[in-house]
């Protein structure tokens, strides 16, 4: 089951990268970890870089499906930043590392993605040209990864205020909000 032996060497590079230094990360402790052979690392992966971005990959697609049960753009933001920030420790660890150029493309990436999914299954940028529906996926994907990595970290991070935020700013109807 190839997918299976992909997803153990995932889950055992995130918990290698977890607990210590990413650049110290070697194909030969996720092999000894997983106690399988380079051979079957390889089978399945080209390096390192090839087992974040499976990662990174597959993690989107199954918050894709999560979002797509949600009735709200909102209710979709809100979800996507709360596993952001249940990542955060990792993404920073990643950025922190000597693969940060390629993490950050990485992420830009898998945020374009899950843009990707989210206008085609809701049909959102149907009367879009295609041209513009592919800046404004550009736009929107470099934008919230910006925003992510700057808030992402932040302590007391309200989730649902910032879902909101950039709902509106998406939707075009960032006003100025009357504080109460």
């Amino acid at each position: 089951m190839p997918s299976d032996m992909k997803e153990r060497i995932a889950r055992e590079f995130i918990r290698l990268a977890r607990a210590g230094s990413i650049d110290r990360i070697t194909v030969k402790d996720i092999v000894e970890a997983c106690h399988i052979t380079r051979q079957t690392f390889y089978y399945h992966f080209r390096d390192l870089l090839d087992v974040i971005d499976w990662s990174l990959r597959r993690t989107v697609e199954e918050l894709a499906e999560k979002c797509l049960q949600l009735d709200s753009r909102q209710q979709v933001m809100e979800l996507f930043l709360t596993e952001a920030v249940q990542a955060k420790d990792l993404i920073r660890r990643l950025l922190d590392s000597q693969l940060r150029e390629q993490t950050e493309r990485l992420l830009v990436e898998a945020v374009r993605a899950w843009f990707q999914e989210m206008a085609d299954r809701r049909e959102l940028l149907e009367d879009v040209s295609r041209a513009d529906a592919q800046v404004a996926l550009d736009f929107y994907s470099y934008a919230v990864v910006g925003i992510l990595l700057e808030y992402c970290g932040r302590p007391r991070l309200d989730v649902k205020r910032l879902a909101g935020q950039l709902t509106r700013l998406m939707d075009g109807s960032f006003q100025k909000e009357l504080e109460d």
